[in-house]
């Protein structure tokens, strides 16, 4: 006699046959449908076949090894790094990605030995107190080489399949700068980010590098600089420098006068002054270093209290009230790089700290009739096109005192976003 078994049954019997490994095919059997009144049928159930499986081609690697020397002893670099750079994928970015890259560290006899896959690579070392291979070189390229012409003299190394490849590179020790950090009152300044700044590379906040030499070099990790955090005494020494012509810049992180949004914490302003303590990038002191030169003799002071506060409101000019967000910008009239930068608050006032004396051009961007929702973050406003002013812009001098009371007379928009 016949068992009788239901679809649902059927279900069961398929899942437990594919659980239990049983070749995917064809299950036969006899059910007794619609209750019993029609002659046993056989139900073909197909259970699906296996998805074909993707083959994963290994990756092949290969073996590349080398050894680092210090110019100046011919001894081992010791815990040096080594970065191999695919040629090709930097050539094909055209400078504007990283490319693959493979890492090492070389053993106390400065030799290292790391696996690639097969190729051509850059070879690039690094070591404490030594100029990078990319800094040493880009510092004696003349001012209109191209990144070509870097990478052209960049030590290369093929890395074949199976034998591999192997490199040996020099590195020459770094010119070092070093001094010492004090407030106003004569303490030192500590905990202080002091950083060694070509004089030819540009230092405009939110500017891109500008050449492709520049650019590359930086993605490859040798950009002349450097940077240090002053001690417990003020003092601060920055090492493997490559030659040249540098500005030392100290940043010091200052609460913020605009309010705290709740979820966001303190806002902490960087406030920049190049040796001897000047806040203007024109009148810095040029520090010039040779290889291996070493220079100790720089001694500056962080005077902040000679810095001045400008504050005052925005309004709309038809009378309808205040300017309840937007961007007020100071751009120092002789050196760009020096601008400061604050939000209006929803009852249309702004205060601009930080503000040496000089003359400045007083800029405001995105400015709404509405408040900034976002919770207080720069540059995000929401305004629609009843809401907006024109962009403003007028000149203003700082005396040597704080300035207080500039009322700024908004025009409403009537186009496009400005």
């Amino acid at each position: 006699m016949l068992k009788r078994v239901g679809l649902q049954g059927v279900s069961r019997i398929t899942a437990r046959s594919q659980s239990s490994g049983l070749r995917a095919g064809v299950l036969t059997g006899a059910l007794l449908l619609c209750g019993g009144r029609s002659p046993a049928q056989s139900v073909n159930l197909v259970t699906p076949a296996p998805l074909p499986q993707q083959s994963v081609t290994p990756r092949v690697l290969s073996p590349v090894t080398g050894r680092i020397v210090c110019s100046d002893t011919q001894r081992a670099a010791r815990l040096a790094t080594v970065t191999l750079v695919a040629v090709e994928q930097l050539s094909q970015n055209g400078g504007g990605g990283f490319g693959r890259r493979v890492m090492a560290h070389t053993d106390l006899d400065g030799n290292f030995s790391v696996q690639a896959e097969p190729g051509d690579y850059y070879a690039l070392a690094t070591a404490v107190g030594y100029v990078s291979t990319v800094a040493g070189l880009s510092a004696r390229l003349d001012s209109g080489a191209t990144a070509a012409d870097l990478l052209s003299r960049i030590p290369q190394v093929h890395v074949a399949e199976g034998s591999g490849g192997s490199v040996n590179l020099t590195l020459d020790r770094g010119a070092a700068v070093a001094g010492k950090l004090v407030w106003d009152d004569g303490t030192p300044a500590a905990g202080v980010n002091v950083n060694a700044l070509s004089t030819t590379a540009s230092f405009t906040p939110g500017a891109r590098v500008g050449s492709d030499l520049a650019r590359v070099t930086a993605q490859l990790g040798g950009m002349a600089g450097g940077f240090q955090i002053s001690d417990d005494r003020g003092v601060f020494r920055i090492t493997g420098l490559a030659p040249g012509a540098y500005y030392v810049r100290a940043t010091v992180m200052t609460p913020s006068a605009e309010p705290n949004f709740a979820g966001y914490g303190q806002r902490m302003d960087g406030i920049s002054l190049y040796a001897p303590g000047k806040v203007r990038r024109g009148d810095a002191q040029t520090v010039t270093l040779k290889l291996a030169e070493e220079r100790d003799d720089l001694v500056f002071t962080l005077n902040l209290g000679a810095l001045h506060t400008v504050s005052g409101h925005a309004t709309s000019a038809d009378g309808s009230g205040n300017v309840a967000s937007g961007m007020v910008r100071l751009t120092d009239s002789q050196d760009s790089t020096l601008n400061r930068q604050a939000q209006i608050q929803p009852d249309g006032s702004f205060m601009l700290q930080w503000v040496p004396a000089g003359s400045y051009t007083l800029t405001v961007m995105g400015a709404s009739a509405i408040p900034n929702t976002q919770s207080g973050r720069r540059g995000q406003t929401i305004s629609d096109s009843g809401s907006r002013y024109q962009r403003f812009q007028e000149s203003l001098t700082v005396a040597d005192s704080d300035l207080s009371g500039v009322n700024l007379s908004l025009v409403r928009a009537t186009g496009q976003r400005d």
